[in-house]
């Protein structure tokens, strides 16, 4: 790569990443002292649980705990990536929000710079390598079309260019930092790995073992396509060349090992109570074929020409990409709850494969037969078209936020009684409150609550059934003492939402004393002593 290709995409990357950050500055700008920004503009369930995972950093501990159910529980050292991000917001002086975000665009400016630098080491062509980037980062699917044609309908799968931020590039770099760097971190081991014919040298060999580890602490499941996917690579290049590549062998073998204590901590850990019960929920199933077809169905296509195109100049390299693109086609598919989770990163094979199809075969085939500069114009309107839903993503983000939704903003009297139980309450006094208020109470101030995400409380759906009731006035009062005894419940939340699951009035007992109100919202806290 030449210095001035680096300055092209480090500006094209730095443009990309600034049209991510658009809906949140949008957010921020529509702010009043009515409304406050959350500072998610999507999927604000796991954003919530990211920054509870910050406050256990912030405040200066390195085991994690799930904030989200009540169970006692010992802390263990998984969800690293967060809680050391709380640790650097506390020693630089910064609100978690903030911090967050300076993660996500710095985690995925490298991650962008990385993607770029992969399709650089398969494609030689400089325009080639610029059209393959784009597919592979501002590129997405065709739900903008499936949506004018057929939308989708209630409790139906929309599709998923506009949610699922494991497949797409964009959508990893608009929502989640932690995405952005395993995303990175993949890209560079394989690099590494393929850097040489003959395989890393020892510096790089050692080098590698350490980012795999890195990349191990953020998702341990990217470990299996980082192991699997060179070797394999390399199983097919002996059976073309007979050629041994024992270098990359020994660093692939180094780093298995290396993983190995992790793995075994990571099992040890999701066997015990109440991780297990996580990891028990920890469901990301795919979505049905169609959808997927729908979702990558550009670059599918295009990627079949590139493919064609390696394949007529007896370009063995091109085994790599295919290898990826079709490895997670099977991983994806398996009888295991994290299917969709192994979709991080495949963009870039998929990108580089198509960006050479367009770039190097539609385009020389469409200019014997009309101008270039048609040709080109032609290539320009392919990449904005697929690009479309994400342009659509990012306006109806950013018109959301400009209009306040309810979903990116908390309420004055919410937020003031989420600060005063930060500032009078102790992190592990539980909270029972419904859902959407228990999924902000652990981000906003590191509290635990009964019920907050449906992944990370255990027995969900046990517990929002319970908590419904609790809340409706037909319940006896005796159930409700139960279910508090039970948590170990300190401070009940009553606000708009509480309300909405059912008509008890807290005031209305002796058990539960008033400790905070403003406007419709209050906050009670439980002495279960008194008689009722």
């Amino acid at each position: 790569m030449t210095r001035r290709e680096w300055v092209w995409v480090s500006i094209v990357a730095g443009l990309i990443v600034l049209a991510s950050t658009v809906p949140y500055l949008a957010g921020c700008l529509a702010q009043t002292p009515q409304e406050r920004f959350g500072g998610v503009v999507m999927n604000p369930v796991d954003y919530h649980s990211h920054l509870a995972k910050m406050w256990q950093g912030y405040r200066g501990g390195w085991r994690y705990r799930l904030l989200f159910t009540s169970e006692e529980h010992e802390g263990v050292f998984v969800q690293t990536f967060y809680v050391a991000l709380g640790h650097l917001a506390r020693l630089f002086g910064l609100g978690l929000p903030l911090a967050y975000q300076l993660a996500r665009v710095g985690f995925g400016f490298v991650m962008l710079l990385a993607v770029y630098r992969f399709i650089a080491h398969f494609v030689t062509s400089v325009r080639a390598r610029q059209v393959a980037f784009l597919l592979a980062t501002a590129a997405s699917g065709l739900g903008w079309l499936t949506e004018v044609i057929a939308p989708t309908p209630p409790g139906g799968v929309s599709p998923m260019d506009f949610w699922l931020s494991d497949g797409f590039t964009y959508l990893a770099l608009l929502t989640s930092p932690h995405f952005c760097a395993a995303i990175g971190l993949l890209l560079v081991v394989f690099l590494l790995l393929l850097c040489r014919p003959d395989g890393p040298s020892l510096a790089e060999g050692m080098l590698v073992v350490v980012v795999s580890l890195a990349l191990g602490v953020i998702h341990p499941y990217a470990m299996l396509l980082a192991d699997l996917l060179p070797v394999l690579y390399w199983a097919i290049e002996w059976l073309r060349t007979r050629r041994v590549v024992w270098r990359g062998l020994a660093a692939a073998a180094a780093m298995g090992a290396a993983q190995l204590p992790l793995l075994i901590y990571d099992l040890w850990v999701f066997r015990r109570p109440v991780f297990a019960g996580w990891s028990a929920q920890n469901v990301t199933l795919s979505p049905p074929p169609g959808v997927y077809l729908w979702g990558y169905g550009v670059l599918l296509a295009l990627g079949g020409v590139g493919a064609a195109v390696y394949a007529r100049r007896r370009e063995w390299r091109v085994t790599f990409p295919l290898l990826w693109v079709g490895l997670v086609a099977a991983l994806a598919h398996l009888p295991w709850n994290l299917q969709r989770r192994f979709l991080e990163g495949v963009q870039a094979p998929m990108g580089l494969l198509a960006g050479v199809g367009l770039a190097e075969g539609l385009l020389p085939f469409c200019c014997r037969r009309v101008r270039l500069r048609w040709c080109w114009l032609a290539m320009a309107l392919v990449v904005a078209l697929a690009s479309t839903s994400n342009l659509y993503v990012t306006a109806g983000l950013t018109l959301a936020a400009g209009k306040r939704a309810p979903a990116m903003f908390q309420s004055a009297d919410l937020s003031a009684a989420v600060d005063w139980l930060g500032e009078n309450g102790e992190w592990d006094e539980t909270v029972l409150s419904g859902f959407g208020t228990g999924n902000l109470i652990p981000a906003l101030i590191g509290h635990r609550v009964v019920l907050g995400h449906w992944m990370e409380t255990v027995d969900f759906e046990e517990k929002r059934a319970a908590v419904a009731r609790f809340y409706d006035a037909a319940t006896l009062d005796t159930e409700r003492r139960a279910l508090l005894e039970e948590w170990g419940v300190v401070y009940v939340f009553h606000s708009a939402e509480e309300r909405a699951l059912g008509d008890f009035d807290p005031a209305a007992v002796a058990w539960l004393k008033l400790a905070f109100q403003s406007g419709e919202v209050a906050v009670y806290r439980v002495v279960l002593e008194e008689e009722p």
